[in-house]
């Protein structure tokens, strides 16, 4: 995941940079190069993905590559626009994790590389 795929407020919020299809207006994160929807390849635009959102579904992870911290939580966050995300949720504690809960989406350090490089991507949080 690289930075321009997210971006943020000096006030911290934040927002996906996806794509929204220009005939029939469905939006996509990541971005595509045509629309699943309804076909069109000429007409796919940048869109900004924002939330809240509620949560699908989710899974705490407690064995992980060694770049990660274990537990983690990711989960499926549903957007408006009919967009559904995987990403890494930040600000959960044991068995708080709801279906259907709000969450925002963030911007945060998710690993630390072997070279001591740390890696960000968006992030999901619970909204409060």
């Amino acid at each position: 995941m690289n930075a321009s795929e997210t971006s943020a407020t000096a006030s911290g919020a934040a927002w996906l940079e996806g794509c929204e299809c220009g005939e029939c207006g469905r939006k996509y994160f990541p971005k595509r190069v045509f629309c699943t929807e309804c076909g069109s390849r000429d007409a796919m635009r940048d869109a900004r993905i924002e939330g809240p959102g509620k949560l699908y579904s989710h899974s705490i992870i407690h064995i992980a590559p060694k770049t990660f911290k274990v537990p983690y939580a990711v989960g499926y966050v549903d957007l408006p626009g009919d967009v559904r995300v995987l990403g890494q949720i930040f600000g959960w504690e044991d068995d708080s994790l709801e279906q259907g809960m709000e969450m925002e989406i963030g911007y945060a350090p998710i690993a630390e590389e072997p070279d001591g490089s740390i890696r960000e991507s968006f992030v999901f949080q619970p909204r409060r």
